[in-house]
């Protein structure tokens, strides 16, 4: 399972959820896609600021970022533990990052999307894998694009489950004490673990 960085990177946060999940039982890879950006050839922590880290990430395309990706799944299904079943799961940009991968990689076997927005229609053409989503009332730039991505996903015939949660923000797995996001989290964590459990179960 392929763990995509929030927009501020891969921070100790993203790697707590990476640990998370792996306690959960799942071969959780978190991919530094900015590596290589920072002073000797570092990633984010090779920044002394979070901003001149974000300003250097400028540099890796969504392209590039996608054969990261791509190059971290392939080393995932190499190691022993592994079953030959992949998903992606991300938050924000990663959220984002992890919906175009469905399509970039049409035998990923479901993808999880926090708060991202969908990739364009040529990509989701190619989506072959279950894609369920996680959204935030509040978070409007975000959480606008739903319903239209839900209708255009039906039209294509592929499976997509979004759930919007009321008063609830952007990042709201990452800020858990804001308004509804501590019933947004509750519901929506149990579920993405059930859906992941489900499409990389063994055959």
């Amino acid at each position: 399972m392929i763990v995509m960085q929030h927009g501020a990177g891969m921070d100790d946060w993203v790697r707590d959820v990476a640990d998370q999940l792996a306690q959960a039982g799942f071969l959780a890879v978190a991919a530094d896609v900015w590596s290589g950006t920072g002073p000797g050839g570092g990633g984010l922590d090779s920044f002394q600021f979070v901003d001149d880290a974000m300003k250097a990430s400028a540099r890796i395309t969504p392209e590039e970022t996608m054969k990261r990706f791509k190059a971290a799944r392939e080393y995932a299904l190499k190691l022993p533990q592994a079953n030959g079943k992949t998903a992606s799961l991300g938050f924000c940009a990663g959220g984002g990052n992890s919906f175009r991968f469905a399509g970039e990689v049409p035998e990923l076997n479901g993808a999880v999307v926090f708060y991202g927005g969908p990739p364009d229609d040529a990509v989701m053409e190619k989506i072959l894998s279950p894609v369920i989503g996680f959204y935030g009332e509040n978070d409007v730039r975000v959480t606008a694009a739903v319903e239209p991505t839900a209708a255009k996903m039906r039209t294509m015939g592929k499976m997509y489950e979004p759930h919007i949660y009321p008063k609830t923000t952007h990042s709201f797995v990452l800020f858990q004490e804001v308004g509804g996001n501590p019933a947004a989290v509750k519901d929506a964590w149990p579920r993405a673990i059930a859906f992941l459990k489900k499409q990389l179960a063994g055959d």
